[in-house]
């Protein structure tokens, strides 16, 4: 078994280069000072954080206490994680003050821009101390994520094999609104195990990453909370399958980060079509067909505007051959490109839109009928359109 507990990024590597040099500062401050606190080491040889925050926690208090103390010292007209009895003990149990993904970049105080107070990054010297505190608080690696990505509305497809070597072929993918109005909704979450092995998921969190501002890492509010088993070649729920994101810049990313993640060595089932000859006589024709295309939803959360643009076919955006770089999205959520040459590899492709617990609400049958994506280009087909019944037939024809 492969336990991925974390995977470090380059800024943490970055701030324990910075705590290296500012631990010998701090010892020599310390020792000089009649308050000595004793050591900048602790059990193993570990940076004992504590006076690296001492050393900036007057410069903290100055800068961000307000005047008399009234912004985060004494909490009137802020938050209050610079207070009494012990601004150490309140700075450090703030939440998002101690990241929870680990990563020193997401800390709240190094993310804040200027509000009432000043930022940080405006007195350099102050935010790389304060970061080597945080660094030093963290005393691990960050925890796996994805790093950022950027939402689209519409369908998500996040590929995890950057968060840990053995993870080539799982991703998340998800539906997502648009997000304009400060809330961001994700429906029909589902995650893909790689075909040759299982992995075990702990508690992920989503991590908002506004264009300018602070971090929002809250794993109680934006995650969930237990372990989830994907066996090798198979997709489930995540979770619960949706989450709602409130205080959404929808100029801004996000990343997922876990508590951890297992990979363990498997073996999917065959992802061969069973009903091959169906998908060549009934689904390639129905996805053949001339419908009705149009621009988008306007953004009204996926009602059919009427703007139809023209005709258009599901292979001519599925199976339309731009090359490799770049990928459209259409092409990333089913790739049909080679139905002609290697109608079976067509076949397993399509295969992965199927939700064999439920084979009512497949993408493949959930998308045309305008009942999953809200940005999927088409004018909705009817439940009984001839291009949704040759699909269907092939899919309630296919088995595990």
């Amino acid at each position: 078994m492969m336990a991925l507990h974390s995977r470090a990024g380059s800024l943490f590597a970055g701030t324990a280069a910075v705590v290296g040099a500012f631990s010998a500062l701090v010892f020599v401050a310390c020792s000089s000072s009649s308050n000595d606190p004793g050591t900048t080491t602790g059990e193993g040889g570990a940076v004992d954080a504590e006076p690296l925050f001492r050393i900036v926690q007057k410069d903290l208090i100055v800068r961000c206490g307000g005047a008399n103390g009234s912004c985060h010292v004494k909490g009137a007209v802020a938050p209050h994680w610079l207070g009494d009895p012990d601004p150490y003990l309140s700075a450090k149990k703030y939440p998002g003050i101690i990241p929870a993904t680990r990563e020193t970049g997401d800390s709240t105080i190094l993310t804040q821009v200027a509000h009432t107070g000043p930022t940080l990054k405006a007195y350099p010297e102050l935010f790389d101390y304060v970061a080597s505190w945080i660094t030093a608080e963290i005393g691990a690696p960050p925890l796996p994520n994805t790093g950022a990505f950027v939402v689209a509305t519409g369908l998500n497809v996040v590929n995890l094999n950057t968060v840990a070597s053995g993870l080539d072929g799982a991703r998340i993918t998800f539906l997502a609104g648009d997000g304009t109005n400060g809330t961001l909704s994700l429906t029909a979450m589902r995650i893909f195990a790689p075909q040759n092995a299982n992995i075990k998921l702990d508690s992920p969190f989503f991590v908002k990453l506004p264009r300018d501002g602070k971090v929002k890492a809250e794993p109680s509010v934006n995650g969930f909370q237990g372990e989830l088993t994907v066996p090798a070649g198979t997709s489930v729920d995540l979770y619960t399958g949706n989450m709602i994101l409130t205080g959404w810049d929808s100029n801004g990313s996000l990343k997922i980060s876990f508590k951890n993640i297992e990979i363990t060595p498997g073996q999917g089932p065959s992802t061969a079509c069973s009903a091959l000859g169906l998908f060549n006589s009934k689904v390639i024709p129905a996805m053949q067909t001339q419908i009705d295309t149009t621009d988008d939803d306007q953004n009204d959360g996926g009602t059919f505007d009427g703007g139809v643009i023209g005709k258009g076919s599901c292979l001519g955006c599925h199976a339309k051959d731009v090359g490799t770089d770049p990928i459209t999205p259409a092409i990333s959520a089913m790739d049909l490109r080679v139905f002609a040459t290697d109608p079976a590899a067509a076949c397993a492709h399509a295969r992965t839109q199927i939700n064999f617990a439920n084979k009512a609400m497949s993408l493949i049958i959930l998308n045309p009928t305008g009942k999953a994506n809200p940005n999927h280009p088409i004018k909705p087909l009817a439940d009984n359109d001839p291009v949704i019944q040759g699909i269907t037939e092939w899919v309630n024809a296919e088995t595990p």
